[in-house]
Order: structure tokens, then C-alpha cells, then sequence
């Protein structure tokens, strides 16, 4: 099944308002569980399309040692952000950013010592310039952990998968869900984009039903001795 682009901010306010209303809960929870359990983290991490920071939140949370700088093209959610760092008790440990996650202007190289993203790849036309740019703001020795959704090969895979995990949801959640799984990369075409930057395949897998992750360390700069 070929891939199917779809819209990528999500910046109008019912959209957004909708998206609230949809269960996070589980899926953001294994996503902190899974980042804490397999390895450091922080101090310095951003968060790579973090919609309405509810990931952020979680991470600082449940680590006292980390700050976030959440980056999200989306106005509306990054407002809708704002008020979830409030709610959380996290202020001024969750800075936000807009910015496009293709270009990150403004961001240093080498500022984050963590770089994490969930489910954002398959919203972007390129992903690979995504990956690009999570590579230029990571530093040498730090960890690239990224997850999102895997396209599966038939549109009766797709339907399968939308009716186990959003049977309970709005119509409006179930059809982006499906948008989602059309607009997503295969393993193959991640670890394609992966292997361009450097990273093995081995640092790709598939950790549900639905999505694959990419948990793997910068290695630290080749220092060069004179002659």
C-alpha cells in the first residue's frame, strides 16, 4: 500500500479541541516508560512535534532531573500546550517552541542531550529532513528515541487496526487514525532514512502492533591526534 500524505499542523481550534477529547493516555504513558527504562535521559531534551505537551508533562513528571523544549508548527497547539504545563505543576520546566521540526531555526547544534518524538513523522511529507535536524541538535553521546506509527500493507490491515484501537472513539478520531496509518512509513523506508544518518538498523523495531521505535546513541566525536 503506498503512502498518503496528509495535512501536517493541526491548527485549527475545533481540530485541536477534538484531538483533547481522544484516549493519549496509554500510548503516552508506554512512550515515558520506555524512554526512562531504556536508558539516560536529559538533562537537556526536546521533544520533536510535541502537540499539546502532554508527553513533556509525563517525562518531567516522573523525572525531577530533566527540562523539555517541546516543538510544535501548530499555534493552536502550543496554546492548547500552555495550559497542560500548568495543569501539570511542570512550569518552567517545559519551555515551548514554534518552529517548523524540518528547518529548527534558532535551535543550536548540539543543545539536546535527549531528542525524542512520538507519532509526528507521519504527519511530514519529508521525514528524513526531520531526522536530519534531530541529528544536528543532538549532541555526540546523546540519545535519538523516536516512535510512530508503521503503515500496514493492506487496506484490510488498516481497518483491523482501526477498529481494535478506536472502536470507543468519536467517527473524527477513528478516520484520523486511518489518515494516520495511511500517511505512515513502513520499517523499511525508516531504516532506509535511518542508515543515510548513520544508524543501524538494529536500533529500529517494532514495539506494538502499530508502531515501530528508534532507540539509539550518538557516538561521541572522533577525537584526532596530530602528526
Amino acid at each position: 500500500m503506498s503512502r498518503t500524505l496528509e495535512p501536517e499542523p493541526m491548527d485549527d481550534a475545533t481540530e485541536v479541541q477534538e484531538y483533547q477529547q481522544m484516549d493519549h493516555q496509554g500510548v503516552n504513558a508506554a512512550f515515558v516508560d520506555d524512554l526512562i527504562a531504556g536508558g539516560g535521559v536529559g538533562p537537556r531534551v526536546i521533544d520533536l512535534g510535541c502537540g499539546t505537551a502532554l508527553i513533556p508533562v509525563l517525562l518531567c513528571q516522573k523525572r525531577s532531573d530533566v527540562e523539555v523544549v517541546g516543538v510544535d508548527s501548530s499555534v493552536e497547539m502550543l496554546e492548547a500546550a500552555r495550559i497542560e504545563i500548568e495543569l501539570g505543576s511542570v512550569t518552567g520546566r517545559v519551555h515551548l517552541e514554534h518552529a517548523d521540526c524540518k528547518v529548527l531555526e534558532g535551535f543550536q547544534d548540539a543543545a539536546a542531550d535527549t531528542v525524542i518524538s512520538n507519532t509526528m513523522l507521519h504527519h511530514v511529507a519529508e521525514p528524513a529532513r526531520v531526522v536530519a535536524q534531530a541529528m544536528r541538535v543532538l549532541a555526540p553521546g546523546g540519545r535519538l528515541f523516536l516512535r510512530d506509527l508503521v503503515r500496514p500493507a493492506t487496506e484490510a490491515e488498516v481497518e483491523s487496526l482501526v477498529a481494535l484501537h478506536a472502536e470507543d472513539e468519536t467517527e473524527y478520531a477513528r478516520q484520523l487514525l486511518r489518515q494516520s496509518l495511511h500517511a505512515a512509513l513502513t520499517v523499511d523506508e525508516i531504516t532506509t532514512i535511518a542508515a543515510a544518518h548513520g544508524i543501524p538498523g538494529t536500533a529500529i523495531r517494532m514495539t506494538s502492533d502499530r508502531h515501530w521505535t528508534l532507540d539509539w546513541i550518538k557516538p561521541e566525536a572522533v577525537e584526532r591526534s596530530g602528526d
